[in-house]
């Protein structure tokens, strides 16, 4: 039986990096800087920032194949110039039809990560290319086909890859390889993979030549699709070309809070979005903003907050109707930020268990203790094209490289996204996140997902577009960063180059990047009570685009090697 364990790359040795910046009249930001200078080209050609996001979602396909994707599925946060608010789009994956616990669980009834996270069984509906292709049909100024055509060129043409894939390639080569067409494209005969080797995709050239002249129908219902169901079918799997076929995009409307005259949007649930805006609504007062930043109350404070809100994310988060959802409507009241807020000892760690019972007097007993892990499964990138049009877009394969099952003579990866569901209430995933009734496993149900991008608009104008991978610490990073940007007015390439901490409620420990907080911090914390423990991996990898003046400054984390460019 697979552990998580067997799913994650160490960071160990990693050369210290520093921020990547450009500035602009118009900018892309993502982990691929091939990836940005594609968006940056279709910008140059006459396409506007949605002809952009279809180009460099599908060329991280090629350039990020560890998250991105044409075979998973996200969400979008868009704003056309003009209009008084941004779009929502969700494309989540979708389980099938025909799916039953049973598949899932071991003779005990716990989920089996080897059916849940990994090969043919793992996956459901994936809609990154229903969205792409959605969002560029309708705001778009270019020919989707010309597009495709060039992606396609790019991919039977190969790829440098860099250090931190060739490391997440060779930790993972032994289960890429139990899928024949993944271990065609990403396996090494006689060597481990090496930063600088080039990495080869006709298949997948090929599944781009076929959308350029078919479209997205032939993902959902032509040969592509049919090549889904029938290589799944042969091995195990479950979804169905009536499930790809019944796949449908949720336009839905973002979520929104006020910060310092700065108005946040990101998505609802089932992402991760509220717990961003629940974190910003009990923080967002005179009491946390004249801490001064770095500082032992302002850890404090932001870490009570992030555990406050992934208690409350128990009872709402999921593919559920929230019309009826005390719990998830009460995370924009006022009256229930500050309630939240001064639940907060400014002495000492309130233990999670404690907060419970003081938030929901009537759940207990509902959770276990768990191992904690921030996730690297996931991708975000920024774009702002000079007209001011702008899109924010997270997608994920579901850990790395999803699957790892690729379709047979198609070249792309599907996702592993059935381990993003709640199997048996209290029981942790891959993340250590808690799983509860909202997120129940169900067949034609979208799972659960942290992932929150965001856009921050100025009397109607975009002032920012960010977001970041990290499973359960994409709301918790972004918090801390959003105040560091808008309260406190630091640079956004100062922001980034920090280190980071995180809490999740279970377990009951504040974790760090390594040498982020000094001795002196530390032992202060201690003090108040917490358990602190340091990351192997990095927490997150911010892709933002920020409005400086008449231009833009376009800033990539070093944290996955990513690159930003700019008109």
């Amino acid at each position: 039986m697979a552990r998580y364990e067997d799913f994650r790359v160490s960071l160990e040795n990693r050369v210290e990096q520093r921020v990547r910046i450009a500035k602009g009249r118009g900018a892309v930001a993502s982990v691929s800087s091939q990836a940005s200078e594609l968006g940056i080209k279709v910008l140059k050609d006459g396409g506007n920032a949605f002809d952009a996001a279809f180009a460099v979602a599908f060329a991280l396909t090629i350039y990020h194949p560890q998250a991105g994707n044409i075979g998973g599925g996200g969400y979008l946060v868009y704003k056309q110039r003009g209009k008084k608010r941004p779009c929502c789009m969700n494309y989540r994956e979708r389980s099938p039809a025909g799916v039953k616990r049973e598949h899932f669980v071991d003779e005990h009834g716990r989920a089996d990560p080897d059916r849940t996270a990994y090969g043919p069984r793992s996956v459901c509906v994936p809609g990154t290319v229903k969205a792409f292709f959605t969002l560029q049909k309708e705001h778009g100024n270019l020919a989707a086909r010309d597009i495709l055509l060039s992606l396609a060129a790019l991919s039977e043409k190969g790829c440098m890859i860099t250090r931190y894939q060739a490391e997440c390639l060779n930790r993972l080569k032994e289960k890429l390889s139990r899928s024949p067409e993944s271990k065609k494209i990403y396996g090494q005969k006689g060597r481990e993979h090496r930063e600088g080797d080039s990495l080869i995709n006709v298949d997948l050239g090929g599944t781009f030549r076929i959308l350029a002249q078919e479209g997205e129908m032939a993902f959902y219902e032509g040969e592509i699709a049919e090549s889904i169901e029938s290589d799944l079918l042969e091995n195990g799997g479950i979804l169905s070309l009536d499930d790809l076929k019944s796949y449908s995009i949720k336009m839905v409307e973002p979520i929104k809070t006020e910060l310092n005259g700065a108005t946040i949007w990101t998505v609802p649930p089932e992402g991760g979005g509220a717990l961003l805006i629940q974190i910003l609504n009990i923080l967002n007062r005179d009491q946390f903003t004249r801490f001064t930043p770095f500082s032992v109350e302002y850890y404090h404070y932001l870490a009570q907050a992030f555990k406050i809100a992934s208690i409350d994310r128990l009872f709402y988060l999921g593919d559920i109707s929230q019309f009826e959802n005390e719990i998830y409507k009460s995370i924009f009241s006022t009256s229930y930020a500050e309630e939240l807020f001064f639940l907060i000892d400014s002495e000492s760690d309130l233990k999670t268990e404690r907060l419970l019972s003081l938030m929901h007097p009537h759940e207990r007993d509902i959770v276990k203790e768990v191992d904690i892990h921030t996730g690297t499964d996931t991708t975000h990138f920024s774009i702002i094209d000079a007209d001011g049009n702008a899109v924010s877009n997270s997608y994920t394969l579901n850990l790395r490289y999803g699957s790892k099952w690729s379709v047979a003579g198609r070249g792309f990866l599907l996702n592993g996204s059935m381990d993003a569901f709640s199997f048996s209430p209290g029981t942790p995933n891959y993340f250590g996140v808690i799983g509860n009734k909202p997120n129940l496993f169900a067949p034609n149900k979208r799972p659960a997902s942290n992932m929150a991008p965001v856009l921050v608009t100025r009397e109607n104008e975009v002032d920012m577009v960010l977001g970041t991978p990290g499973g359960p610490s994409i709301p918790t990073s972004l918090a801390s960063i959003l105040f560091l940007l808008i309260s406190h007015h630091l640079k956004p390439e100062t922001v980034l180059q920090l280190g980071r901490i995180h809490h999740q409620g279970w377990p009951d420990v504040l974790v760090k990047e390594k040498e982020s907080l000094s001795y002196e911090l530390i032992t202060e914390m201690k003090k108040k009570g917490y358990v602190i423990q340091d990351k192997n991996e990095p927490i997150g990898d911010i892709q933002g685009v920020f409005k400086e003046g008449r231009e833009y400054v376009a800033v990539s984390d070093y944290r996955r090697e990513g690159c930003p460019s700019v008109l």
